[in-house]
């Protein structure tokens, strides 16, 4: 999520590579698989915000 303006309480918050692997390594089969559709699920959502805000600008 992106924040705006100086009292925002809303963060980007992203893992680095080596992070994800260590978090994903203790989890069982069936866990990992489900974390790992929601984070391709929270990018394509990322991609797709990103992409219908740059639409907007470019409407003006």
């Amino acid at each position: 999520m992106f924040g705006f303006g100086k009292n925002s309480k809303e963060y980007k918050i992203t893992l680095t590579e080596k992070q994800m692997q260590e978090l994903v390594k203790n989890m069982t089969k069936q866990e990992r698989k489900e974390f790992i559709s929601r984070q391709k699920k929270a990018q394509a959502d990322r991609e797709w915000d990103a992409l219908m805000l740059a639409e907007i600008f470019m409407d003006d």
